[in-house]
């Protein structure tokens, strides 16, 4: 699987460096610099779920989990703890190949907000009932100093409910600039970035601060 993704990406243009084991992926991302790193939960000698972990604690890398298991609490779990995608087993490699550009142009759509030409400084951070919100940044800092780190498509979904018209964000909007897609009837992906920023915001704000499903229009960030 490593070396066909390894051949697409190349055959796309990308620079391609492969781990085969979790000890020489952790090499390879201490030694390169990588945009974007495809992690299969599957490794031989450790657990995946901790080298996205990892991972995720840069935000400028975006972070796509590969695996076989397809239950809802294994995708919730990825996520959780930094993925920015989930794709699920067996998959077509021009999908593998579509996801990273849409991923790419996420993290360039977030960079973007830290530009002080399109973002004033004034802009950069928000104060809600003690939390302090920092989407370009990719984090909250809870009112005791704690830090949260959030994903690429967390920061982007806080930075649109932030800027939006009370509050509001209406699921294409949020689908098209969060994940890189337009949206469809069938998925589901716009529901489980908007759950799992909402467990951040709950978490960090004693459950004062959180993100609210508006029927028929979107999603609202509510205090």
């Amino acid at each position: 699987m490593a070396a066909a993704i390894s051949d697409a990406l190349a055959q796309d243009g990308w620079r391609v460096e492969a781990a085969e084991t979790l000890a020489l992926g952790r090499e390879r991302l201490a030694a390169c610099n990588p945009r974007i790193v495809v992690v299969d939960l599957g490794l031989p000698d450790g657990n995946g779920i901790a080298f996205v972990q990892e991972a995720a604690r840069r935000p400028d890398i975006g972070i796509i989990v590969v695996s076989g298991r397809a239950e809802e609490v294994d995708r919730i779990v990825g996520l959780e703890v930094g993925a920015d995608d989930y794709l699920t087993k067996p998959f077509s490699l021009r999908e593998m190949v579509a996801r990273i550009r849409a991923l790419c142009r996420r993290l360039d759509s977030v960079a973007s907000l830290a530009r002080p030409a399109t973002v004033p400084p004034q802009h950069n951070a928000w104060d809600i009932v003690g939390l302090r919100l920092e989407p370009t940044r990719q984090r909250i800092v809870a009112p005791d100093g704690r830090e949260i780190r959030l994903t690429g498509g967390e920061a982007t979904l806080l930075h649109l409910l932030l800027e939006a018209p009370e509050n509001l964000a209406d699921r294409a909007s949020i689908s098209e600039r969060a994940l890189g897609r337009r949206l469809l009837p069938e998925q589901r992906g716009v529901d489980q970035l908007a759950s799992m920023l909402r467990q951040k915001l709950r978490e960090s704000s004693a459950g004062q601060v959180t993100v609210a499903a508006v029927r028929g229009r979107g999603y609202r960030l509510a205090w």
